[in-house]
C-alpha cells in the first residue's frame, strides 16, 4: 500500500462537476493499494498518516503533525500509484490490488481517519470514478509512505487505533429499512460467500430483508438498529427486546459488521450492548445461531463468552437449509 501526502492550504475533487470532497489544511492523501494489502498494513498506515510531523511549528520547523494542528484531510483513490514502467512505453498495473479489496480497504482507511480525527475532518472522493482533483500544496511538501516503513511492532498488546465513537439508532424511517438491506448485501459475500452459494445468499436477503418483513419483524417485538461508528454506518443488529415469557431468553436474530470495519472491536461491543439491554428486561441468557461452518464467528462469541449447545438444520425453502449450531451465554443477574 502507498499513500502520497501532499501537504496542503485547500483541496477538492469533483466528479462529473459535482464537488464530493473539500478542505481546507491539512493532506491531500492518494491512496493505492496492491497485491496482498492488509488490515493491519492499513491500520498502521493509518496511525502512521495522523502523526507524521511534518506542518510548521512555531520556530518554522516541520514539528507538528495532523493531529497537532487540527488539520483535515482528502482521500482519493489511486491506484496508479503502483504503475510499472520497467518496460515499455505503456505503464503495467499488474501490482494494484482487485478492485473489490482494494475497496474496502480504501473504505477502511477513511473510516480510521475518522477516528483518529474526527468525521467532519475526513472528506473523499468516490471510489472508481473519473475525478478532477485540485489542490495548493504548500511548501511544496510531498511525503509518500509506504506500508513497509508503517509496520514497526507496537510497543505493547494496547490497540493500534482508538476504538470509534458508537451507538445504536433504533431503524424507524423507510430510508433506514433501506439501509438494514444494503448492509445485508455488503456483508454477506464476506461472511458467507465461501460457505455457501450466491443462488442461497441472494435467496436468503430477499427473504430476510426485504422491506415488509424488516417492518414485520420491528413491529413484532424484534427491532433492528443501525450501528454508527465515529457517525457513519458500520452495521446493523436485531434482537429480542422482550425475554420469551417460559425460557426467560432472548434471541440474537442478525448482527452483522461491515467488512471495513472488522477487527476494530465493534462486533464484540455489539454483543455487550445486547446482552445489557436483554439482561436489563429480565432475560436470564442470549442465544444465536451460527452456520456451522462460519468458523471466525464461532470463534468470536467463545471469545464473547457464548457456548455452542446444540446443532440445528431448518429447511428454508427453494431447496435451500440453514445448517447452524446454538450458542448461548448466561447472563448475569
Amino acid at each position: 500500500m502507498k499513500v502520497l501526502l501532499q501537504r496542503v492550504s485547500r483541496a477538492q475533487v469533483t466528479v462529473d462537476q459535482e464537488t464530493v470532497g473539500t478542505i481546507g489544511v491539512g493532506y491531500l492523501a492518494l491512496l493505492g493499494c496492491c497485491v496482498g494489502d492488509t488490515q493491519e498494513d492499513v491500520d498502521r498506515l493509518s496511525l502512521k498518516t495522523a502523526t507524521l510531523r511534518v506542518f510548521e511549528d512555531e520556530a518554522g520547523r516541520m514539528n507538528r503533525s495532523l493531529q497537532d494542528v487540527g488539520g483535515s484531510i482528502l482521500v482519493v483513490s489511486q491506484f496508479t500509484l503502483y504503475a510499472d514502467t520497467k518496460k515499455g512505453n505503456r505503464p503495467s498495473f499488474v501490482q494494484a490490488g482487485d478492485p473489490a479489496v482494494a475497496d474496502l480497504l480504501y473504505r477502511r482507511f477513511t473510516a480510521n481517519m475518522r477516528t483518529l480525527l474526527s468525521p467532519e475532518r475526513v472528506a473523499t472522493g468516490r471510489f472508481g470514478a473519473s475525478m478532477r482533483v485540485e489542490l495548493v500544496n504548500e511548501g511544496p511538501c510531498t511525503i509518500e509512505l509506504l506500508s513497509e516503513v508503517a509496520k514497526n511492532p507496537p510497543a505493547s498488546n494496547k490497540p493500534l487505533l482508538p476504538m470509534p465513537k458508537l451507538e445504536l439508532v433504533p431503524v424507524e424511517t423507510e430510508a433506514q429499512v433501506t439501509r438494514v438491506r444494503k448492509i445485508a448485501e455488503e456483508t454477506w459475500p464476506h461472511c458467507y460467500g465461501d460457505i455457501i452459494s450466491s443462488e442461497q445468499i441472494d435467496y436468503m436477503i430477499e427473504w430476510m430483508y426485504n422491506a415488509e418483513a424488516v417492518r414485520k419483524q420491528t413491529s413484532g417485538g424484534t427491532p433492528f438498529y443501525l450501528v454508527l461508528a465515529d457517525g457513519e454506518e458500520a452495521g446493523l443488529v436485531s434482537f429480542d427486546k422482550i425475554p420469551h415469557a417460559e425460557t426467560h431468553d432472548c434471541e440474537l436474530h442478525k448482527i452483522y459488521v461491515l467488512p471495513q470495519y472488522w477487527s476494530r472491536g465493534i462486533g464484540n461491543w455489539i454483543l455487550n450492548q445486547v446482552c445489557e439491554i436483554t439482561r436489563q428486561q429480565g432475560a436470564e441468557s442470549v442465544w444465536l445461531r451460527v452456520n456451522k461452518n462460519n468458523m471466525r464467528a464461532q470463534k468470536a462469541y467463545r471469545t464473547a463468552g457464548f457456548f455452542q449447545r446444540q446443532a440445528i438444520c431448518t429447511d428454508i425453502g427453494n431447496g435451500f437449509v440453514m445448517d447452524d449450531f446454538i450458542f448461548r451465554k448466561r447472563l448475569g443477574g
